[in-house]
């Protein structure tokens, strides 16, 4: 009898082991790296900026859809300066962005705020080609696997675990067979990484996005790289705060 129960007992524990999580919910850390130049002219403001921002964004998947969007409102970075009888401010927002996909139906889309405008970006999920390098890490007690983006200018790694084997990941990264527990733009740059992961949501039904004037993405890809380069962004690229500089003189 006792043979039979340790037998019973083993079999259950392995049968629990194998079990695959195909649907749920993941908070992510997104750390933004601030390279602000404001000048020779006022270093001392300089020093006032932080050298990153971050916010909690979630994800909620199963097998064939996924929602990603700010877990919770970003808090704005108000920064006051007074000199020679006039203030500077600096209000540094992050801009909402929600991205639904669905695999089955081939749908892709991004409610996007770019510089104070609403964009609803609506195209097919993109297919994204990865190489795995066969490097591994643990994240939250998930064996992850490295993989590095080929087919962009953008240097992109991930690490996904195929023990949740649903290819998606935030910011609306798909195409690897397992999810994307950890994600880094351009050495660091900007960064993801997810920090719990919890049960699909009782009751929860994905909601798609539908504010802002509907685009392409090569549409959104074009005014974004414009708006990029009015701000001064070097090849368009920008780093997602929106900066909005106020200088009063009394």
């Amino acid at each position: 009898m006792k043979y039979s129960l340790l037998l019973w007992s083993i079999q259950l524990s392995v049968i629990s082991f194998g079990q695959q999580v195909l649907s749920g919910k993941i908070i992510y850390k997104e750390t933004i790296k601030l390279n602000i130049d404001i000048g020779e002219e006022r270093p001392e403001i300089s020093k006032m900026f932080p050298s990153s921002q971050s916010v909690d964004k979630v994800l909620i998947f199963n097998s064939n859809e996924s929602l990603f969007k700010n877990n919770e409102k970003p808090k704005d970075l108000d920064i006051q300066h007074e000199e020679d009888g006039g203030t500077f401010q600096i209000v540094m927002k992050i801009p909402e962005s929600i991205i639904y996909i669905n695999k089955e139906d081939g749908v892709f889309l991004q409610a996007q705020d770019l510089m104070g405008k609403d964009f609803l970006i609506s195209d097919k999920p993109k297919k994204y080609k990865w190489k795995v390098t066969g490097e591994q890490k643990t994240i939250l007690e998930y064996p992850c696997q490295r993989a590095v983006l080929n087919d962009t200018s953008q240097h992109v790694v991930a690490w996904f675990s195929s023990q949740i084997p649903v290819g998606t990941g935030p910011g609306g990264m798909t195409g690897l067979p397992g999810l994307i527990l950890a994600l880094e733009y351009d050495e660091g740059e900007r960064m993801s990484t997810a920090t719990s992961i919890e049960a699909f949501p009782d009751g929860f039904k994905f909601t798609k996005p539908d504010k802002g004037k509907k685009v392409s993405r090569a549409e959104y890809d074009k005014i974004r790289e414009q708006k990029m380069k009015e701000m001064g962004a070097v090849n368009g690229k920008g780093n997602g705060v929106k900066m909005i500089i106020r200088e009063e003189r009394h």
